[in-house]
Order: C-alpha cells, then sequence, then structure tokens
C-alpha cells in the first residue's frame, strides 16, 4: 500500500477520497490548502470553514490532517493573473491555473518531500494506461460532473503520482457514501467554480487591482455607432446578454471587448457564432492534426472538430460554428473519452 496525501477542500468529494483510500488501506493524511485570506465560514474552498470542515473530516476518518498557507502563491498564480487578464477584456478560468500551478505543481511537490507516493483529490476524472503503461487523463464517469477538462494541463509525471478516486463513481453515490460513513459533509452543497469571488462579484476582484476597469465607456452596435454607456469592462464578458444595460429592442449580446478604447460591442446571436479558435500555452499530446471533440466551457458537449499544431500554436476548426467563445478560455481535445491536451484561446473567427 502507498502513502497518500489527500488535497482536502472540506467538501463531499475530498472526503469521500480520503475514505476511499483508507479502505483499501493506503497510508493517508489530509492536507488543506489555505488559499485565500477569507472569515467566510461557510464558503467554498478558500475560506476559512472549509479548512474547518476538511479537519472535522480527517479526525472522524482517524487520519492526521495539515493546513499549508499558499495565500501568497495563490495571489501571484492565480488571482492576479485573473484580474489582469479580465481587465483586458479577456475570460480566463482560474481554476485551470490553480490545479496547473498550484495543485499538482507547488502542492505536489512539497507533499513528495514528505514522503508522498501519490496526491490524491476529490475530481471527477479518471486515469487511464495506453498499451505502454503511458498514463493519460481521461473523463470523469459521471457525465454530469466530470472535471478533465479543468485538469488537461496535467503531465505525464504528474499524473503518474496522481489519484483521483471518485473519478469512477456517480455524484450520488458520493454522497451516499458520506452519508454511510457518518461525514458531516454529505449534504454540502458544491463549491461555486470561481472560488475567491461570489457568485457574479468577479467584478469586485478585478477592480481592486485595476480600477481603471471599472470606468463607464461607450456600448457600440456592429457598424459602431453608439447605444449607450457600460459599467466598466470588467462587468462584462463574450455571450452575456442580461445586465448589458440597454433596454427595448431585440434581444443584444455582447460580442467584443475592447478595454484599451474602454468600449463594448453588441450584436444579435448569430454574431456570436465561432468557427475556429486558435490557442497558444499549449499542451499537446497527439499527432499534428487529429480529429477530436472539443470543448471552450466547462459542462459543455464536445464539438467534433479537427485539430492541428502549427508552430506552437493549437487551430481547432469545428464542424458546426460554436456560439460565444472569449479569448483567454480553454479549448481542451478528446478523443474518445481520453484528454489529447489543448491551450488557451488567442484568438477566434
Amino acid at each position: 500500500m502507498a502513502r497518500v496525501f489527500v488535497a482536502m477542500s472540506g467538501g463531499v468529494d475530498s472526503s469521500v477520497t480520503a475514505a476511499l483510500l483508507i479502505k483499501a488501506g493506503h497510508d493517508v493524511t489530509g492536507v488543506t490548502m489555505q488559499l485565500w485570506p477569507s472569515s467566510d465560514e461557510e464558503g467554498g474552498c478558500c475560506s476559512v470553514g472549509a479548512v474547518r470542515d476538511a479537519r472535522r473530516v480527517c479526525d472522524r476518518l482517524g487520519v492526521p490532517h495539515y493546513t499549508l498557507n499558499f495565500r501568497d502563491a495563490f495571489e501571484r498564480e492565480v488571482v492576479g493573473p485573473f484580474a489582469d487578464e479580465y481587465a483586458v477584456g479577456r475570460t480566463p478560468n482560474p481554476c485551470i491555473v490553480c490545479n496547473d500551478r498550484l495543485k499538482f505543481s507547488d502542492l505536489l511537490s512539497r507533499v513528495t518531500v514528505q514522503g508522498a507516493e501519490f496526491l490524491a483529490t476529490g475530481h471527477y476524472a479518471r486515469i487511464v494506461s495506453d498499451a505502454s503503461g503511458v498514463p493519460w487523463l481521461a473523463r470523469g464517469l459521471d457525465p454530469r460532473k466530470d472535471q478533465s477538462y479543468f485538469l488537461y494541463r496535467m503531465t505525464e509525471q504528474q499524473l503518474a503520482h496522481a489519484l483521483f478516486p471518485v473519478g469512477d463513481l456517480l455524484k450520488v453515490d458520493v454522497r451516499a457514501c458520506a452519508a454511510d460513513l457518518g461525514l458531516a459533509v454529505a449534504d454540502k452543497p458544491d463549491s461555486q467554480e470561481v472560488c475567491f469571488a461570489a457568485a457574479g462579484q468577479h467584478a469586485a476582484v478585478v477592480a481592486e487591482r485595476h480600477p481603471e476597469s471599472l470606468r463607464p465607456g461607450d456600448i457600440l452596435d456592429m457598424r459602431g455607432q453608439v447605444l449607450g454607456r457600460h459599467r466598466g469592462v470588467a462587468n462584462y464578458t463574450i455571450g452575456q446578454r442580461r445586465g448589458i444595460g440597454l433596454g427595448g429592442g431585440p434581444p443584444r449580446y455582447v460580442t467584443a471587448i475592447d478595454a484599451l478604447a474602454n468600449t463594448i460591442v453588441v450584436g444579435e446571436a448569430a454574431d456570436l457564432m465561432v468557427e475556429r479558435v486558435v490557442a497558444d500555452e499549449v499542451v499537446w499530446r497527439g499527432g499534428p492534426s487529429e480529429r477530436v471533440a472539443a470543448m471552450v466551457r466547462y459542462r459543455m458537449e464536445p464539438r467534433p472538430a479537427e485539430a492541428r499544431l502549427v508552430d506552437g500554436q493549437l487551430h481547432v476548426a469545428f464542424d458546426r460554428p460554436l456560439e460565444a467563445v472569449a479569448a483567454g478560455q480553454a479549448v481542451v481535445c478528446y478523443q474518445s473519452d481520453v484528454v489529447v491536451g489543448g491551450g488557451v484561446v488567442r484568438c477566434v473567427s
């Protein structure tokens, strides 16, 4: 049996992860990354309450628990870049960055020094091996909870030292397992995607670091005509329909954001359709050209596409146009359930 550290978020998934590993006979230690200086007792995976819940679960399971301070690294690697990207009109995904730069980099290194053979998390994803025994990331069994999208940047070496025990389970079974074990988190709601900003409040995080992102500016139509005034580019994302500030008339959607000119452009739904994306910061394990199913948002249905690696950039051409793709989002490519690679969208057409 192996020595395994479990990244404990205080939620039901990581709690059951620890329980399953103990049941399998592993030497388990819980570790919680303290990421955000919050006093929110009932918040998501960044809150003080999360640390408390993780500790209580470990006490219940009879395993050690440690809390490691990652606040400075979280600000430097995740929150700061998130604000920087939003301030220039891009739409980043901080969960992907957190997994890449902190959880499976810094945390994995720290627990390895402590003698860990594996770092386990509560992600709904699986690790499969090819005919040569090489590990690949794959989609979790529960299609409604699959989180492989957030993990696409994991390397072969990282996958060799990672475990995702709940990836082979349905969410309903995970909650049932927690209830059977008498864990207080059995019915705890899932944490929100952006753990350091309350739902709809990301603009406050951006504005704190980039006050200029809340400067009012012009709302333009597709021909460049001024239709009204916006409340600052930090309040808008590509594809947004509600809260634009234009009353009456046909539905309008944000189709472009120009932070330098401090304008947003609105148009019809048809103006949001995209056939191709070009991505950089590429992680790729496929050949120069591959037929794939690609997704640009968590929980969307992967769409058939042709992916080509050209001079270090990933070009993805969808068989059918896709709606509302923004620069800064991740495009992730699959063959069957296996992740081939992906990158950060730089431009669309």
